[in-house]
């Protein structure tokens, strides 16, 4: 969307690669080796369980990506999705992130985001929620990132797990995960 003459998304297409090089998820020993030393200054008590405040403010003030900082519903659902990604051996492990859920964690930031973007998008009065009507609306760039829209009614139903006539952001995820969404632009690094 263009607006003023300047794209409405520009902030988020810049992130990409950032992210990439700041959210060393893949399992190749460069990547190993900077999740090891970024998960250090998260754990900063040793404990081996960082909890979401510790991943708020390690996004913050190590991980340095202020986009993501700053989007708070990506940082929760990254964080859920993580914390139960493995088994814990702590008696509190999974409300926690743990150092094995870690690699996740950071591949779940860059997987929301991506999520959060194309809500974003779809959410063309910026409620943080989608109308059937915006739904409608995007019909050409949800084709675009690989969804069938033939009918678009159905898979709104679909999205909209409570019922309640709108789609959050957390609905958005869920249905996106399932419908295998990728948006166009992005670097395609899941």
């Amino acid at each position: 969307i263009i607006m003023d003459g300047v794209n409405k998304y520009a902030h988020y297409d810049k992130i990409w690669e950032e992210l990439s090089e700041k959210l060393p998820w893949h399992l190749t020993p460069e990547d190993k080796a900077k999740r090891d030393k970024i998960w250090g200054s998260f754990d900063v008590n040793g404990n081996g369980i960082i909890s979401l405040a510790e991943v708020d403010k390690g996004m913050r003030d190590v991980v340095r990506l202020p986009i993501l900082f700053n989007l708070k519903p990506v940082l929760m659902r990254a964080f859920t999705a993580a914390k139960i990604k493995v088994k814990s051996k702590h008696a509190y492990g999974d409300d926690y992130v743990s150092r094995p859920e870690f690699r996740f964690l950071l591949k779940f930031l860059r997987q929301y985001y991506e999520y959060w973007v194309a809500f974003d998008r779809i959410d063309t009065n910026d409620d943080r929620r989608v109308s059937l009507a915006e739904f409608k609306q995007a019909k050409p760039e949800l084709e675009k990132w690989g969804i069938d829209m033939s009918n678009p009614e159905k898979l709104f139903r679909e999205a909209d797990r409570d019922g309640g006539g709108m789609i959050l952001f957390i609905e958005f995820c869920d249905w996106a995960i399932k419908k295998s969404l990728d948006l166009e632009d992005d670097d395609d690094a899941i």
